[in-house]
């Protein structure tokens, strides 16, 4: 039995539609499951961030994370506060702490421009540090995230200032 030509090609259209669907689906899913993995690696990075309890409702779309915080959050944000306070123009995002949006706290926190000034002015507002002492901006953002000293003088600036009670001698 031979086919016809036109029964060739009509099967030929039909199975590159059904690839085409496949493909068009296939794209599809990939996407969703590339964005499913992105914003499941954002939540786990606040929740390292932040020091953050973390219960996943859903992993799927539509993704539910409920985040909460830790007596380690309150630190972190109480660091950022105390420093706020005496710097306003270093953000404190109040209204997304309130409202649990810590992608939103997370981006309060990354202009290096703002963190830099900061850092200079405290090494400018003490008396501790010789003339021309100073420390980059990321001797702040480690002390807010992770309570290190990781700069000369920087604990004993912060002391200074009053951000930091000082030392108990034994």
């Amino acid at each position: 039995m031979k086919l016809s030509f036109k029964y060739k090609v009509l099967m030929i259209v039909v199975l590159l539609m059904f690839i085409g669907i496949f493909l068009y689906y296939y794209g599809i899913k990939a996407r969703q499951e590339q964005a499913v993995t992105e914003a499941l690696i954002d939540y786990k990075n606040m929740t390292r961030e932040y020091a953050l309890d973390a219960v996943y409702k859903s992993k799927e779309v539509p993704i539910e994370v409920k985040l909460y915080p830790t007596a380690h959050t309150e630190a972190i944000l109480n660091r950022w506060k105390a420093i706020s306070d005496r710097y306003p123009e270093l953000d404190y995002p109040e209204a997304a702490i309130e409202a649990e949006d810590w992608l939103t706290v997370e981006e309060s926190l990354e202009d290096t421009d703002v963190l830099k000034e900061v850092v200079d002015q405290m090494y400018e507002d003490s008396t501790i540090p010789p003339e021309g002492a100073g420390a980059s901006f990321t001797t702040l953002f480690n002390y807010i995230k992770y309570h290190q000293y990781d700069t000369t003088y920087i604990e004993e600036v912060l002391i200074d200032l009053g951000i930091e009670p000082p030392k108990e001698i034994d």
